[in-house]
Formats: C-alpha cells, structure tokens, sequence
C-alpha cells in the first residue's frame, strides 16, 4: 500500500509538472508571435511612410519666357516661327527640367545654349528654343484680322501630382524690337493651366478610365495686321471690275460687243482677283470679308448684265425712251446699293 502511495504521489508530480511547462512555453511562444506581429507593424508604418512621402506634394516650378523673334508667317500651310528663351526656378534638382520640356504645338523646334546652375537655394535653369509652331489662322476678317499666336509648354515625363509650374509674370516678355512686316504686336501674356489627357495610353498598369493631367504654360501675344493699305491694294482690281460693268449703261444697247462683251470681261476679271487672293490665305470653310465682297460684286455684275438685255429688249421695240430710263436708273442705284454693301461689310470687318 505504501509503494502504490508512492507511486500516485510520483505521478500526481509528474502530471503537474508537465502541466507548467505547456503553460510556460505557450507564454513564450505567444510573446514571440506578438512581436513578430508588433516588428511586421512596424515594418508596414515604415513602408508606409515612405510610400507616403513620395506621393507627397508636387514640386513647384516657376517658369518664365522672352520671346525675341516672331517671323515667316505661313498662311497657306498654318505655321509660324518664333524664338524664345525658357527658364526655370526650381527647388529640387532633380527634375531634369531641360531634358523633359516640350513644346506641345510645334511641328519642331530646336534646343540650344543650355544652363543649369545653383543660386543658393534655387536651381536656375535657362534653354534657347528655335521653333516652328502650328497655327490655326483666322481670315475671317482679311484683311483686317487680329490673330492670338500660343507658345504652350509641357514637361511630358511629370503630371501634376509630380511637377506645378508657376508662372513668372514680371520677367516674361516679348522684345520690344520684335517686328512683323505689315503687323502689331499687341497684349502679350503668361498663364499656366491644368491640361487633362483623356487616355490611359494602353497601359494595362492603369484603369482605363484613370486620366492623367498635366501642368500647361501658354504664352501668348496677338497680332493686328495693317490692313487698310493692303485692303485697297488687293480689291481695287475687284472695284474696277465693277465700275466696267456699271459703265455699260452708257453704252448704247444696239452695241451688243462693248455693252456685253465689258460686263462679262469684268465677271472674269473678278473670278481672277478671287482666284488670287483666296490663294494666300488657308482653306477656311467659312464666309469671309474676301468672299463676302467677291460674291457680292459678281451679284452686282450679273445684275448690270440683266439690265442690259431688259433695256435691250424695249430698244428693239421701238421703246427708247424706256430704254434710257432702265439704263439712267439703273446705274444710280446699283452703284449707290454697291458702295452702301462694300461700307457696311468692311465697318463690320474692323469692329
């Protein structure tokens, strides 16, 4: 009995022991657990931290532009050469400002004379650009157009989450010695706006409805062409053409080869002036000055024609004072009609 005692005494010790020490090295094991867990914490605030500062704010630019030449204006093929020098204010200097610039609407255009220096705290870059820019030319008005031309700025490898240019409105400028032959140069300005592509440019890495915007510099200036010398230049062979054909009712009916033979030489004459000046200028489909005034004198040409052969018709029946009566009146309100509608579309042009 006292062995058995023994026994279940040695076994109740044994079970109690085994009992603690399951205990303890749980505890242990948990406490490692929990700061592998606490050590992953940290690792992910870390991780997180890092991400979050390089998604922090963008990098501000400031960026600014002196126009010293504007040249060659291309009409027909809507083009316009301009030369100007860029630079920039910026803080980090890594944003390779100089490599990444692009001038959105050029169909070229060269970089020369680059810089890039420190001013204190401040990277100071400067680049020359020689461009050829495209240029959608208004003629609506021609001769006596006004036409903005746009110098529009991008860096191409930064959106607006990474690069904000700011715009140096003190020192942009354009030089006061630019001249265009025949042109002002009027109300030169800098603004800097966000520009939104709307394309994903097939990468599968973004949605597809994920837009990316980027921050846009436009320079602009206007130019107001001289136009009242070139407008006389231009349509005065146009107003002869006219003023032949007016002339005819002085010319009597029976005559048939100088009363019609000069209004349809001066129909002619007028589909050559179109002809001519329409050539200078860029396939614009809608209603210009030029086409305006063409259309109208051939109206009026055809109207001199018309009158002739009415007047024509009673001179051959014996009906001469009738006749002379259409040719009188014919000739003063067509001329008098044809000079109110030549002022009243040309005041319109200038306004």
């Amino acid at each position: 009995m006292k062995k058995n005692y023994r026994f279940r005494k040695t076994a109740f010790l044994l079970i109690t022991l085994i009992i603690f020490l399951s205990l303890f090295w749980g505890n242990i094991f948990q406490d490692e657990d929990k700061s592998k867990d606490n050590k992953g914490e940290v690792k992910l605030k870390v991780e997180g931290s890092e991400e979050e500062e390089q998604s922090g704010p963008a990098d501000t630019v400031m960026i600014g532009v002196y126009v010293f030449s504007v040249y060659d204006l291309d009409f027909p093929g809507n083009k316009i050469n301009a030369d100007f020098y860029v630079w920039y204010n910026a803080k980090n200097d890594s944003l390779d400002l100089l490599q990444y610039f692009e001038l959105v609407n050029s169909v070229e255009f060269n970089k020369t004379g680059e810089t890039d220096e420190r001013r204190g705290d401040i990277v100071y870059q400067t680049v020359r650009i020689n461009s050829r820019v495209k240029k959608s030319w208004d003629v609506s008005n021609f001769p006596f157009d006004r036409q903005t031309v746009e110098l529009i700025i991008e860096d191409f490898d930064k959106d607006n989450t990474k690069l904000v240019f700011t715009a140096d409105t003190i020192g942009s400028k354009i030089d006061k010695n630019v001249h265009i032959e025949g042109w002002q140069v009027k109300d030169f300005g800098i603004k800097v706006v966000d520009n939104t592509y709307e394309t994903s440019y097939g990468d599968p890495a973004i949605s597809i409805d994920e837009y990316s915007a980027y921050s846009r510099v436009i320079v602009y200036f206007t130019i107001e062409r001289e136009g009242k010398g070139l407008f006389f230049k231009l349509f005065l062979g146009l107003f002869i053409s006219v003023l032949i054909s007016l002339l005819t009712f002085f010319v009597n009916p029976m005559d048939l080869d100088p009363r019609f033979g000069l209004s349809v030489g001066a129909i002619f004459a007028a589909i050559a002036s179109q002809y001519v000046i329409t050539s200078t200028l860029p396939q614009n489909e809608s209603l210009t000055l030029v086409d305006v005034l063409h259309d109208v004198s051939f109206i009026f040409i055809f109207m001199c024609i018309l009158a002739s052969t009415i007047s024509l018709h009673y001179m051959k029946n014996d009906k001469q004072k009738l006749s002379q009566k259409i040719d009188r009146v014919g000739f003063f309100i067509l001329s008098i009609l044809y000079v109110i509608l030549t002022i009243f579309f040309v005041t319109k042009a200038l306004n």
